[in-house]
């Protein structure tokens, strides 16, 4: 099973246009590309942080890396793993990388001090550009007979939340919250990634398996390609209690058909909920450097939709500037307002 993910992984990756090494940093093995608008960065070169390699925000962040090395002159960035926006808001913040994905909603808590940053509120993380939306994405085995998640209310078993500390995790326990799923009495809520849940859930030994991430989720996919599953929503009122807990969260529908592979056919849309997904940086990222990284979303933005799925919504450019979970940089702004992207 880990074999076939593995492939599939692979494949999603190189249609990135990335390199994924074993090791937990992965260059973008692209030779510096050049840009028409003149500009040519002579810093060092710069890191991004993306998540979990199983899933959608590592590939996200591979894509991105290489798209603004072939497209900024003299510029070279990587593409690295962590445990998600959690950690990237803290490493852009102590400056241990320059660039992070970040969920809106770890954004959002990072900039309010609250959830995993009671205490530590982080002020300095601006967006370059936002880029897809994570959504809480539950995958089970049809077999099941569930609809939503709260029917899994009763049964002996392991739901996978996601690595700990990750955005998978939190967003879990709030979907878990407003569902009215609690441990104990056989139940159990295991922290494990995002290929071992849905390996899990395919292999019979995990009831669910969760990802926050871009849809389709490459590792729910590829179980929904060996096993017959389906993917667990929420009601309305459950929902409305989710964006009560953290105002950056939307309500957000899997479209029928996303996972249609193989052994399983998801038929009807998904009723859940996510958030807009940034690029991030310090306050005092570089102005002009942070106004050619927004112009490069920008430009390349139909390119990227159309190499990776989960870039969809980048086919309205605006999406990128609009609506950011946290303040955008100076130098992102300048840009979006000279396209008439932001007024």
């Amino acid at each position: 099973m880990k074999k076939v993910v593995s492939l599939v992984l692979a494949l999603v990756l190189c249609l990135s246009l990335c390199a994924c090494g074993g090791s937990n940093n992965s260059s973008t093995n692209a030779s510096t590309g050049g840009s028409d608008s003149g500009y040519t960065y002579s810093g060092p070169r710069l890191t991004i942080g993306g998540a979990d390699s199983t899933g959608t925000m590592y590939a996200a962040a591979a894509a991105i890396a290489t798209t603004f090395t072939n497209k900024i002159n003299g510029l070279q960035v990587e593409a690295t793993t962590s445990s998600g926006s959690n950690q990237n808001a803290q490493d852009v913040h102590d400056g241990e990388i320059q660039l992070g994905m970040c969920s809106g909603d770890a954004g959002y808590n990072a900039t309010h001090g609250l959830g995993k940053f009671d205490g530590n509120k982080i002020e300095d993380i601006v967006c370059i550009g936002c880029v897809y939306s994570s959504v809480v994405s539950l995958v089970a085995l049809k077999s099941s007979g569930w609809t939503y998640l709260h029917d899994v209310a009763g049964s002996n078993g392991t739901i996978g939340i996601g690595p700990a500390a990750s955005t998978t995790e939190v967003s879990t326990k709030v979907g878990l919250e407003v569902a009215g799923l609690t441990e104990g009495n056989g139940l159990s809520f295991t922290n494990m990634t995002l290929g071992d849940a849905a390996d899990g859930v395919a292999d019979g030994t995990v009831l669910v398996g969760s990802a926050f991430a871009g849809v389709p989720v490459g590792a729910q996919l590829n179980a929904a390609a060996t096993k017959e599953c389906v993917w667990l929503g929420f009601t309305d009122e459950e929902l409305n209690k989710a964006l009560e807990i953290n105002p950056a969260y939307a309500k957000i529908d899997i479209p029928a058909g996303t996972y249609t592979s193989g052994k399983s056919v998801q038929d009807q849309a998904v009723h859940t909920f996510g958030v807009k997904c940034m690029v991030i940086a310090r306050q005092d990222l570089d102005k002009e450097l942070a106004y050619n990284l927004a112009k490069t979303l920008w430009e390349n933005a139909a390119d990227m939709a159309k190499a990776n799925g989960f870039f969809a919504e980048l086919n309205d450019q605006t999406y990128i500037c609009n609506d950011t979970p946290i303040p955008l940089h100076p130098g992102a702004e300048e840009f979006y307002k000279s396209v008439g992207g932001i007024k």
